[in-house]
């Protein structure tokens, strides 16, 4: 046994000793104990009475556990600190503009798609409602073509008229060099002629002018002139056609009354409209004027056997084109073809 622990067995007051006991006093509270508070030098010194002598014996030295307790403080991990205020606000004021941008785009595909969505997937009969929105429509600017009531400020007294093939190529060509484009071009500038004394505004137009986009006029007249092969003994005569395809069908079964009743008179030809074929009905120009635009084409005869009359007598063709144009633009009184 050591000499240390000699002195430990010596020692009067175990109390006072730096080993802990768990047999010690119960009436000595617990506090005391396990307490951590160091007593004072001076007053250990200065103290005269037993009972505070053994106090002061027993918290004088320090207790084995303060400096356990002390330790185990001081050990303790930091706790985390939270995260700056302004980095959180950032973080979830760039998480928000995410989120809005994301909405945003959301509302722009569905306002699009609502837009060119066809009519078979809108709810309900909204699509149906839309279609009968637009036939109204259609039936009132029919109506008010057939009847002869135009835009405001709508050139009425205007005429256009389309040399056939000018432009672009020289139409039939017969066997003797004779063009189909040189005797549209004669009828035509003659008419021309013929309505500016008349007091009409009257333009000359290609076949495949940049004017006739939307062309807004009274009456747009193409021009032009049957082929020059012996078909037989009927292919002679003239041949008239109106755009029935637009929304004027009234207004160009008119003009067809006009042109045929009136040229047929001057010109002494006949009218052959049972050779009407598709090209003169769905003429490209129907497509592209204005929809108030009435038009017309005219085949002037055959090349071949009416050939002398449209080569010698391009006035009289063209005096009967005119008659036939006054007659429609003045609403005169005309008879069935």
């Amino acid at each position: 046994m050591s000499k240390q622990m000699h002195q430990l067995d010596d020692e009067e007051d175990p109390g006072s000793s730096r080993l802990w006991h768990r047999n010690q006093s119960t009436d000595e509270p617990t506090a005391q104990a396990g307490s951590h508070l160091r007593t004072d030098p001076q007053q250990n010194s200065s103290g005269s009475d037993d009972s505070s002598e053994q106090a002061k014996q027993r918290m004088g030295k320090l207790n084995p556990f303060e400096n356990w307790q002390v330790k185990s403080a001081t050990n303790k991990q930091d706790p985390l600190l939270p995260p700056n205020s302004q980095t959180v606000k950032s973080v979830l004021g760039l998480i928000w503009q995410a989120i809005s941008t994301v909405i945003l785009a959301g509302v722009i595909a569905a306002t699009l798609f609502s837009l060119w969505m066809p009519g078979s997937f809108m709810p309900g009969n909204l699509g149906q409602k839309v279609a009968d929105a637009v036939a109204v429509g259609e039936e009132i600017t029919q109506t008010e073509v057939a009847e002869g009531i135009f835009p405001v400020n709508f050139p009425t007294d205007k005429i256009g008229i389309v040399v056939g093939h000018r432009g672009h190529d020289s139409g039939a060509v017969c066997a003797n060099g004779l063009t189909e484009l040189e005797i549209n071009s004669n009828v035509a500038t003659y008419v021309q002629q013929k309505l500016i004394d008349a007091g009409y505004e009257v333009e000359l137009l290609d076949e495949f002018d940049s004017r006739l986009k939307n062309f807004q006029a009274g009456l747009l007249l193409s021009i032009h002139s049957d082929s020059c092969d012996y078909i037989n003994d009927s292919a002679t005569g003239f041949k008239v056609a109106a755009a029935f395809s637009q929304k004027a069908d009234k207004s160009s079964s008119r003009l067809v009354q006009c042109l045929s009743d009136r040229y047929a008179n001057i010109t002494g030809l006949r009218y052959h409209y049972q050779s009407v074929t598709t090209d003169m009905t769905e003429y490209h120009a129907f497509d592209e004027i204005d929809p108030y635009t009435t038009a017309g084409i005219i085949e002037l005869g055959f090349m071949n056997l009416d050939q002398e009359i449209l080569t010698t007598q391009p006035e009289l063709l063209a005096d009967g084109v005119v008659s036939g144009i006054k007659c429609y633009m003045n609403n005169e009184e005309v008879q069935q073809p």
